[in-house]
């Protein structure tokens, strides 16, 4: 007996150690919906969807605010958000899950299933020679692109002005289908030596491509079958709004002399001109619903009710530290949380990233530019996501408001 009773109080403590069963304060996350109020009222944020749920269902959800402040329409629950590089988690998971197939090993360079990024040459910096290329002789590796260390980045002071020369876009690329588009970017350098530093930028992007490479399917066309089909995304995709752009929430900077300047290209609201490059970094269409279904299949370990994503192992591999001892560099700080690492397509908390934070060792997350954003924490059971669209210095502010306001009101 007394043995029974020794093994019901360890598996009680396991549960409470998995988090099976969070609770918030209901008052502490009224601060929420003060907040966005206060922040719209001050025409600082036209609107946001804040959502949290457990494995199974959602346990908060706000909608407040405006879905534009042209109109002032009122948002919805259903509203769709350009998620930007929320995008790159998406991505991130259906690269597993060829791998989880045995399509590839994570250590094998890229060039074997794209010939065209074999030999790729990087900037020389070394004083008197900016604009000069070496030979890497190192292959750029799966793994690399999935943890950001293989060398190719957004802009830098050389990179930035190839990539304006060669008219290669990232958020608003041209041409008619991504492999056109990696055409282009596979002739540019990288910034720094494969597996040398964590340089943020298109990897996913290529990450795209090679889902389409070996399924021999569109990437919009993989997603919908292998991940927002089975998690019941119905609303997400890359021209998922054209037929109801009047449901897409339009995009803003703000300007503390202007207030709120809008950011939406034509493109965007044009119901007859559908994306045609499927950019696995940033191109993505979604809802806060839908993503919230994509975080808690993350949270129960790759599982959503009855279906399974990617496997335990998987996501676990997923969320640990995959660039060792590597730093960020300066400057992502403010963005991802001193001390913290990466893991594939995910900022994870570590032990010294929580002692500067609430969150809880083990947690991960990431952003989009336009202050969307999600968090997951297996320790205390739950998953946040916040949508709104307002891109520049006050996004920072947003995304850190929100994570704060949720931990401030766990019990």
């Amino acid at each position: 007996m007394k043995t029974l009773f020794t093994i019901t109080l360890a598996f009680l403590a396991f549960l409470k150690l998995q988090g099976q069963n969070p609770t918030f304060d209901v008052n502490r996350l009224t601060e929420i919906n003060k907040w966005i109020e206060s922040d719209v009222e001050k025409g600082e944020m036209q609107g946001a969807i804040v959502m949290i749920a457990d494995k199974d269902k959602t346990l908060y959800s706000y909608v407040g605010g405006n879905s534009n402040v042209e109109t002032r329409r009122t948002l919805l629950k259903n509203d769709f958000f350009k998620i930007a590089s929320m995008s790159k988690v998406i991505t991130t998971v259906a690269v597993l899950q060829l791998y989880e197939k045995g399509l590839f090993d994570l250590n094998d360079p890229i060039s074997n299933y794209l010939p065209e990024f074999k030999n790729a040459k990087v900037l020389d910096f070394e004083e008197g020679k900016t604009d000069s290329l070496k030979s890497t002789n190192i292959d750029v590796t799966i793994k690399q692109l999935l943890n950001h260390t293989s060398g190719y980045a957004y802009g830098g002071p050389k990179i930035s002005k190839l990539y304006k020369e060669n008219n290669i876009h990232f958020f608003n690329p041209e041409g008619n289908d991504l492999m056109e588009f990696i055409q282009k970017l596979s002739k540019m350098p990288l910034t720094a030596l494969p597996g040398e530093k964590f340089t943020y930028g298109p990897s996913t992007d290529i990450l795209g491509y090679l889902i389409e490479k070996l399924t021999k399917e569109s990437l919009e066309s993989y997603f919908d079958e292998h991940i927002f089909k089975p998690l019941e995304m119905y609303n997400t995709g890359f021209n998922s709004h054209r037929g109801k752009t009047v449901n897409l929430v339009r995009t803003y900077k703000l300007d503390k002399t202007n207030g709120l300047m809008p950011l939406n290209k034509p493109e965007d609201l044009d119901e007859n001109t559908p994306t045609k490059v499927y950019m696995g970094g940033s191109g993505l269409i979604s809802t806060a619903e839908d993503y919230l279904k994509f975080c808690q299949m993350l949270l129960n370990d790759g599982k959503y009710k009855r279906v399974r994503i990617l496997s335990r192992k998987t996501i676990e591999l997923m969320t640990r530290n995959q660039i060792n001892t590597l730093e960020y560099p300066k400057g992502y700080n403010r963005l991802l949380g001193e001390g913290n690492t990466f893991g594939f397509g995910v900022n994870v908390i570590t032990a010294n990233g929580s002692n500067n934070e609430l969150y809880s060792e083990g947690s991960y997350f990431w952003e989009g530019s336009y202050s969307t954003s999600f968090i997951v924490d297996p320790k205390e059971g739950f998953t946040a996501v916040i949508m709104t669209q307002i891109a520049g210095l006050k996004s920072l502010d947003i995304r850190r408001k929100f994570r704060k306001y949720i931990y401030s009101a766990l019990e």
